[in-house]
């Protein structure tokens, strides 16, 4: 059992928490400059990076407070949960919840609700198939174990240096994306000056082939292994790639709202008919390079419909882009690559810190080394 478990306090959550019900049902008329919907929340973050505005936005809202929890009580599974540090307004499909300083730590509440413990919890209550919420009555009157307050302070301290890890990690990970878009745009427009083809002239797309991706694992195996590519990026994993898809090959979204997105597989792939792949490639390009150009030419803008985007093969075709010599196709490939391998460096690390902050949270509710029995 772990030190001082028999000073742990069994609780209601409702005792420690309040959910704060302060609609808004005129978003415009609010008085607060920002809006934050689900779709604004990272999960596994408690920081929240993005925000709309209420002019953006219709029918009732919650109002919150700087140091207010905002959680997500719609599909709990998705664990978006951040800490409020500005006034606002936020979807009404999340709670606004409030620490009760007599009773929990404020600080620690968060941490404490991003556990294993806490979120399990939450998914099971949350009822409805489609779209399972979480009912406020049901999850205030459900009872965990939670150390004493001094305790609480200790952990508090130890979460929120790894979270700033973790921050940190998040930060040069982004940085990494913007960085190399902007090198990709770079390329493009440093040589628009001179000769450029369209996409036709040295390249010829494809869609793919359709695929069961509902069906498919979404984690890569032994006998599956091969990612299949569709509208969003990588939809699952098979047992073969497509038979002629060269390795690697350049694959862009067709359907959907990534349309447009560009990726360079690492190896073989299937890619399926929501999206779009080259059948033949001129000597003259480089399969790495024209990734390269296509992705600072940023498709997606020349998405056609707004219910059901989607790109074409005459907008690739058509698309202009620059093919230098072979050699400074191959320095702009390898300076993309190093700033895109310093990004995957800071991604394993943030996926380490990930996993220690998890076992972290577990000595928040004494899931690591102790059960202080919770139902």
């Amino acid at each position: 059992m772990a030190k001082g478990a028999a000073t742990w306090k069994r609780v209601k959550f409702g005792e420690i928490t309040q959910c704060v019900n302060d609609r808004v049902d005129d978003p415009r008329s609010a008085g607060v400059d920002r809006y934050v919907g689900l779709e604004h929340l990272d999960p596994e973050s408690l920081a929240i990076r993005r925000w709309g505005t209420p002019d953006d936005v219709e029918s009732t809202k919650l109002r919150f407070k700087p140091g207010d929890i905002i959680f997500g009580k719609r599909r709990a599974y998705q664990r978006k949960l951040a800490i409020a540090d500005f006034e606002g307004i936020c979807s009404a499909h999340a709670m606004v919840l409030r620490a009760k300083p007599n009773a929990v730590v404020p600080e620690f509440l968060p941490f404490f609700m991003q556990s294993d413990l806490f979120m399990e919890r939450a998914i099971a209550i949350s009822v409805g198939s489609l779209s399972p919420t979480i009912n406020w009555k049901t999850l205030a009157a459900e009872e965990f174990a939670l150390p004493p307050l001094e305790e609480q302070r200790r952990l508090t301290a130890a979460a929120r240096a790894s979270t700033l890890v973790r921050e940190s990690l998040r930060a040069a990970i982004d940085a990494g994306v913007t960085l190399a878009n902007s090198f990709c745009s770079h390329v493009v427009t440093a040589v628009a000056s001179g000769a450029q083809l369209e996409v036709g002239a040295v390249a010829k797309f494809s869609s793919g082939k359709s695929i069961p991706v509902t069906s498919l694992p979404q984690a890569p195996s032994a006998d599956a292994d091969v990612p299949v590519y569709g509208g969003n990026g990588i939809a699952g994993y098979n047992s073969k790639p497509l038979p002629d898809v060269v390795a690697p090959t350049v694959v862009i979204g067709r359907v959907g709202q990534f349309c447009g997105v560009t990726s360079l597989t690492s190896g073989p792939a299937w890619v399926t008919d929501n999206a779009l792949y080259p059948v033949s490639i001129d000597k003259r390009i480089e399969m790495a390079f024209l990734a390269l150009v296509l992705r600072g030419r940023r498709l997606n803008r020349g998405k056609l419909g707004e219910y059901l985007p989607l790109i074409t093969q005459k907008v690739v075709h058509s698309t202009l882009i620059p093919v230098p010599s072979r050699a400074e196709q191959e320095r702009s490939v390898e300076a993309l690559r190093e700033v895109e391998d310093s990004a995957a460096r800071a991604l394993a690390r943030l996926a380490a810190a990930d996993a220690l902050h998890q076992r972290l949270l577990g000595t928040l509710n004494g899931t690591n080394g102790a059960a202080h029995g919770v139902h």
